[in-house]
């Protein structure tokens, strides 16, 4: 790799503590990401953290120049807490802010940014994620402002609002419309913007008003070995991911009663095992015969090892899933939509069945459960894609890029 030009001072806001190890995506995204700036940089990082959330990342903090925590109150346990967390809500939408993004906005947390940022100068300062944007305005004059957008809110809001029906539909519109203002102001104030995917950085485009948007998709770490690229007896099918998120509760649905339903015609002894945090009514309606709802898991690799196929039927939402990079680095057999696999540029059939509909889909993985040698040839070419397209090196040599280019730059 040449050599980095200078090093930078990187102050990075965070939703939540940083984790390379993390099973949460980004969680595990923005630890990857500091970690591999930091070996090249003075990276600082700023973030909040829920009761009961787990810290930094371990050992990531003795590589970072400076780490600091702000608690993020709890306002969902509790009567009390819900009545003051409506009104929090309440305010930030009289504020401009949708729920998701009052959720995350403390006052607290806006405060001790101007202070770090004031005594340690940075070069750049880069909010992850959209709720992060909303701290930007308060830190004009401190470095390059940069925003990496991990699933643009607007887009996201209208999907959710397109596939409501009943009243719920109203409610899903007024949010589709307060994201679009919000999400409009917080690119505003950024000096720049990144965007994992090509969807995502032109839907951002349309709302960016001049702010340059740049695609800079994250990578992927190749596990040592890869995993058993066949499986255990009996086969199963394996879907990872936060059902707290809308577009990976839906994707867990649609494989357990629109997909599995006809894999089971020809292959009665399938099992399918949904792993990843779920809601108490979500996890009721995912447990039928034959699924298995393992829930939070400290490392989902087993899981994985004993996946004859991982299926990631996602058909909304943006950004690239965490879920999809690492089944590539661990050389298993993947059957995905278009849209989960956006931002990589696999070829069909090479590395990964690509399938729409349902029963395109349910096809496609019986054919991989009856014939093992596809399985594997799948997981060969998968990893060798990964290896040779999800380097973090690369990453950062993007960043670096963009730090570049934004030299003298102020925009808010």
């Amino acid at each position: 790799m040449p050599a980095v030009t200078r090093q930078r001072r990187i102050l990075l806001l965070s939703p939540f503590p940083p984790r390379p190890e993390a099973t949460h995506g980004g969680a595990h995204v923005i630890g990857r990401l500091v970690e591999t700036l930091a070996e090249e940089h003075y990276v600082g990082v700023l973030f909040l953290r829920a009761p009961g959330e787990p810290g930094l990342g371990a050992g990531l903090g003795r590589r970072l120049a400076l780490v600091e925590e702000v608690r993020r109150p709890d306002r969902q346990s509790g009567p009390g807490r819900r009545l003051a967390g409506l009104a929090h809500a309440a305010r930030g939408l009289g504020a401009g802010r949708p729920a998701w993004a009052s959720d995350w906005w403390v006052r607290g947390f806006a405060a001790r940014a101007g202070q770090v940022a004031a005594a340690w100068r940075p070069d750049v300062v880069q909010a992850e994620f959209h709720v992060m944007g909303q701290y930007l305005a308060g830190l004009r004059g401190y470095g390059a402002l940069v925003l990496v957008e991990h699933e643009p809110g607007a887009a996201a809001a209208r999907d959710r609002a397109t596939t409501a029906r009943g009243p719920e539909r109203v409610a899903r519109r007024l949010d589709a419309g307060a994201w679009r203002r919000y999400e409009r102001r917080v690119l505003a104030c950024a000096d720049a913007v990144v965007a994992f995917t090509e969807r995502d950085r032109t839907e951002l485009d349309a709302l960016a008003a001049g702010v340059p948007v740049t695609r800079i998709p994250f990578g992927a770490d190749l596990p040592a070995e890869p995993l058993d690229p066949l499986g255990t007896d009996p086969p199963r099918i394996v879907f990872v991911g936060n059902l707290n998120h809308p577009p990976n509760a839906q994707a867990a649905l649609d494989l357990v009663h629109g997909i599995v339903p006809a894999v089971r015609r020809r292959r009665p002894d399938v099992v399918v095992e949904i792993v990843g945090e779920a809601p108490r009514a979500l996890a009721r309606r995912l447990r039928v015969p034959g699924v298995v709802v393992a829930g939070v898991v400290p490392d989902v690799r087993p899981h994985l090892d004993r996946a004859a196929v991982v299926a990631v039927p996602a058909r909304v939402g943006g950004g690239m899933r965490v879920k999809v990079v690492q089944t590539l680095a661990a050389g298993k057999a993947l059957v995905a939509t278009p849209r989960a696999v956006e931002g990589l540029d696999l070829v069909p059939g090479e590395q990964a069945l690509i399938a729409e509909t349902d029963d395109e889909l349910a096809a496609a993985i019986t054919g991989l459960l009856d014939d093992p040698e596809r399985r594997r040839a799948l997981g060969v070419a998968a990893r060798a894609w990964a290896g040779a397209h999800l380097r973090w090196e690369d990453v950062r040599a993007s960043y670096d890029r963009l730090y570049a280019s934004l030299e003298g730059s102020a925009r808010c």
